[in-house]
């Protein structure tokens, strides 16, 4: 059976971070215009969105990267999410990867209720989901709903926070600061702007 592991990152976010990351595509029910499949084996891409490609996608040219990420989703569709390394204080869910059902949507809730100490988020658009549970979230998990999929249309009636990637920093909305480093992700209530992570980077716009 597949066991399931963070990942540590100490150089894009503030502070020290654990990521729980899945194949992309593959675990994203409701991606549209960003979705990548990267094939398990080969490691060949499935360009299907079109608009802008996950920037998840790229680090599974790697076969050590397709096989933790699978090894994760083996054990997530199990509900198996690991304990917390020791001293976790941070976890970002799905820095790849999406919420693919009900059941593994509500176990993060569990998760989170289980580790009250742990700030966690998420970026999603498997929004039916949430709306399923809106008024069950912990207030340490806090989540953004990613626009670019196939629940748009869930996110303005149910006032949920939201994020939109724009491919022209030109056009950003002055009511949308762009986040850089995850740190509005991680504040609850704020409406933030992404850039299209294949024309901007984040050293090339600090």
């Amino acid at each position: 059976m597949a066991t399931g592991k963070f990942v540590k990152n100490t150089k894009y976010y503030r502070g020290t971070v654990y990521e729980f990351n899945l194949p992309t595509g593959w675990s994203c029910p409701f991606a549209l215009e960003c979705k990548v499949n990267v094939d398990r084996i080969t490691g060949k891409f499935d360009i299907a969105g079109g608009v802008y490609r996950c920037y998840a996608a790229s680090p599974e040219r790697f076969p050590g990267v397709r096989k933790h990420r699978w090894d994760n989703y083996e054990a997530a569709k199990t509900l198996q999410i690991p304990e917390p390394p020791k001293n976790c204080t941070a976890i970002r869910i799905h820095a790849a990867g999406d919420f693919f059902n009900q059941a593994y949507f509500d176990a993060w809730i569990e998760y989170a209720r289980k580790h009250p100490q742990i700030e966690m988020w998420a970026y999603t658009k498997s929004i039916g989901y949430w709306v399923a549970r809106i008024n069950d979230i912990p207030s340490n998990l806090i989540l953004t709903a990613s626009y670019g999929g196939r629940q748009d249309h869930l996110i303005e009636p149910n006032n949920l926070k939201n994020v939109i990637v724009y491919n022209d920093i030109n056009i950003v909305p002055n009511d949308r600061p762009i986040d850089r480093n995850d740190d509005y992700a991680r504040m609850p209530n704020i409406n933030f702007a992404l850039l299209d992570n294949m024309k901007y980077s984040k050293k090339a716009n600090q």
